[in-house]
Formats: C-alpha cells, sequence, structure tokens
C-alpha cells in the first residue's frame, strides 16, 4: 500500500533552503562532509530539474539509530533543495536480509516482527518530518507479487554471476569457509536493484541514496535500469558514521547501538552520547548530524580552540542533536541532568537493569562502573544514594524515594 506522508520537517528553526540562499546544493553537500560517491557529475545529479530520489531502510530493529539520523538530514537537504523524496521501507528485502558487511547469515526475521518493525520506523519518521511532501512506500506491495519464474527471467538475465561474486558483501563471504553466503542473500542485490527499476518506471525516481556501503547494490540497480530500459540512473552515497576511537560504524550490529527510540536509548544517555564525542570528531558530527549553520558551527569551533576544557562543542552538538530526535524540552532536561535515571539504593546487580549480569561483570572488572567518581569493585556491591555512571554513558541517580 502507498502512504502519503504530509509532513513537516523536523520543527525547530533552520537554514534558509539551499536554492533560495543561492547556494547550491551540490556545494551544501560538499560542505557537510556528505559526499563519498556518485555516479556522473554531482552537480548534474543535484543542482539540474527536480528529481524523485529514495532512500531504503531495511526494517531489521524497530527503532532507527544515529546512522540512519544523518541519512534523514541528507534527505531533508534535498527535500530543502526542491526535490521530491521516497523512503521505501523494505518489508520484501527484510525477509532476506542485506550481506553488505556481515560476516555471517543473518536471522531471518517472521512476518509479525516485521509488521511491528515497520510500524516503529514509520512512526518515527512522522516524528522526524514536518513540512513539506515526503513518500513512505513499502516495496513488499510490489516484491510479494513477484512470480519466480517472471523474475528469473525478465530480471535475472541482466545479473552476471561472475560480477556479483566480485562484489565485497559477496566476495569475503566468498572467502569465509566457515559462514559462505546462502542463495538467499546473494539475491538481495538483484531484489534491491529491482526496487530502482520498479520506482523508475512507476514513480519516475532517477536517484537512489544511500550510505557508503550500499555502493554494490545501488550501482546494481543503475546498470539494470540502463540494460532493461536504456535509461540514465544515478547513485549517491554519504560516507558511514565511525567511531574514530573504535573503527567501528554506527549500527545496531555493532554493539552499543545509539537508538532514536527513547525507550531504547533514553533522552539522557542520548545526550551523553553525544556530549562524550572526542574533539577530533565533534566538528565532523555538527557538519553531519546537525542543522546548525556553518558559520555558526565555525563560531562554536573557535570557542572550542581557544577553551578545550569548556567543551563548548559538545555541549553545543549534544543539544542540537537530541533537541532534533527527542525536541527542545527533552533536550534541555537532558542538558541539566533533569532527566537522569532514578533508582532506589541495593545491590549493583539489582539496581541496574538492562544490561545482562556478564556484561555487568565485564564492565565492573573494566573499571567502568563508579559511583560519585570511586569505581565498585563487585556486582554485588551495596549502591548508596548519588550519581551511578555505567560505562561511558549510561547514568542512574540513586536515591531514596
Amino acid at each position: 500500500m502507498l502512504e502519503w506522508c504530509y509532513m513537516a520537517w523536523f520543527t525547530r528553526a533552520t537554514e534558509a533552503p539551499a536554492r533560495a540562499s543561492g547556494q547550491k546544493l551540490s556545494a551544501l553537500l560538499r560542505e557537510r562532509g556528505y559526499v563519498y560517491q556518485h555516479t556522473g557529475a554531482l552537480e548534474e545529479i543535484t543542482d539540474g530539474p527536480v528529481r524523485t530520489l529514495y532512500l531504503g531502510i531495511d526494517p531489521s530493529a524497530d527503532s532507527m539509530h544515529a546512522g540512519h539520523l544523518q541519512a534523514m538530514l541528507v534527505l531533508r537537504r534535498f527535500l530543502e533543495a526542491g526535490h521530491r523524496v521516497i523512503l521505501l521501507l523494505g518489508g520484501g528485502t527484510g525477509m532476506i536480509g542485506d550481506p553488505s558487511g556481515k560476516s555471517e547469515e543473518r536471522v531471518l526475521l517472521d512476518e509479525a516482527t516485521l509488521a511491528g518493525n515497520l510500524a516503529g520506523i514509520r512512526a518515527q519518521a512522522k516524528t522526524l518530518f514536518a513540512s513539506g511532501d515526503f513518500k513512505m512506500m513499502n516495496n513488499l506491495d510490489w516484491l510479494g507479487r513477484l512470480s519466480l519464474i517472471d523474475f528469473l527471467r525478465d530480471i535475472g538475465k541482466y545479473f552476471s554471476v561472475n560480477a556479483m561474486i566480485q562484489r565485497d558483501s559477496v566476495k569475503e563471504r566468498l572467502e569465509n569457509r566457515e559462514q559462505g553466503i546462502s542463495y538467499t542473500e546473494f539475491s538481495y542485490m538483484l531484489l534491491q536493484a529491482y526496487d530502482f527499476l520498479h520506482l523508475f518506471e512507476h514513480n519516475a525516481c532517477t536517484l537512489q541514496v544511500g550510505a557508503s556501503d550500499q555502493w554494490g547494490n545501488m550501482v546494481s540497480g543503475v546498470d539494470l535500469i540502463r540494460r532493461k530500459t536504456g535509461k540514465a540512473a544515478y547513485v549517491f552515497s554519504f560516507p558511514l558514521l565511525v567511531n574514530k576511537a573504535t573503527g567501528k560504524k554506527f549500527g545496531k550490529s555493532e554493539g552499543g547501538a545509539v537508538w532514536l527510540d527513547p525507550a531504547k536509548t533514553p533522552p539522557f544517555e542520548f545526550y551523553q552520547f553525544w556530549f562524550n564525542t572526542p574533539d577530533d570528531q565533534v566538528e565532523e558530527f555538527l557538519l553531519k548530524m546537525t542543522l546548525l549553520p556553518k558559520a555558526e558551527i565555525d563560531a562554536v569551533m573557535q570557542e572550542q580552540k581557544q577553551n578545550p576544557a569548556g567543551r563548548a562543542a559538545q555541549k553545543k552538538l549534544a543539544l542540537e542533536v537530541t533537541a532534533l530526535v527527542h525536541g527542545e524540552g527533552e533536550a534541555h532536561k537532558a542538558r541539566d541532568f533533569d532527566s537522569m535515571p532514578t533508582a532506589a539504593p541495593g545491590k549493583l546487580r539489582d539496581v541496574v537493569t538492562g544490561v545482562s549480569t556478564s556484561e555487568l561483570r565485564r564492565l565492573v572488572e573494566q573499571g567502568a562502573v563508579s559511583l560519585e567518581g570511586k569505581k565498585i569493585e563487585s556486582i554485588d556491591a551495596q549502591v548508596e544514594p548519588g550519581t551511578l555512571r555505567i560505562g561511558k554513558h549510561r547514568f542512574l541517580k540513586i536515591t531514596v524515594k
């Protein structure tokens, strides 16, 4: 079913649209660090006639995370420049699982779980977006009607297995003799390419946008459109968000996901995550994860340079990103510690919820659990009133209720 969403983008004050300000979209995307790879000239893709573009999200969880937020902000820039945007929810491809960046087979989700995940993502998109037309679609609407014979005959013939096995997402799995790759996951790139073809033919969509790890899948769609219709389509990728300290991308499968759902990552913890951004990444995140004008970012970075201990850039980043996702009120409460979760005194293992006993024990052994700055030595230690820190970003206010 096609779902139209007439939503206003984030309700906060923002920069003027790129075209209204005189700055071309191509220049703005480069300025913010969003440009990684693209087919054709960037100016042709972004600064010419109005296009319809899409970004796909597979519903492998019931919430988006910080990596998705960057993607939403990229879409925002295209919308502000006058382009039309489709957010494609992968109700069909989500049943298969994308092998990109994965060392082993994904767990296949049942229809009920997928439906719940789709509902969660759809609700978040409606919260994140606020004025202007935004179209949400579900690829199960057409993938679910495909005949296997028709698909192999009409689509499969355009794909060379020789070329497919050279794609990084497949090649790495083929080299892993223990895991390998199933035909199910091997077929994923065909389905994603077919999505692009379907949107090209039925919605005049000529551009797919996605993270850099989707490059191979996206280019497959361009090739399919060219081979089947003789016409041109384009792809644009932005860099993955990466924690320089660990080298890991921001995502749910990398551990320690930063969720947009407040039930999964409370606003206070969300704020603390961004507040703890290292100095060497804070400017990058201000550019990619906020809507602040470049001049304002330059000013706060100058303040940071003059007084690094003041952490002005981290404070600005945490406040802005939290406000984007959870609203001004929650952002200010998180900044002022008013929204810190509370718990009654007791044994550490009983006080801390949402963390497994083994994980809590590991954090204690690493010295990552402290009360008012004093390290806790055992999961059975008695926790008295004060501020309890668990790991880098989680805090609990221990208080007598």
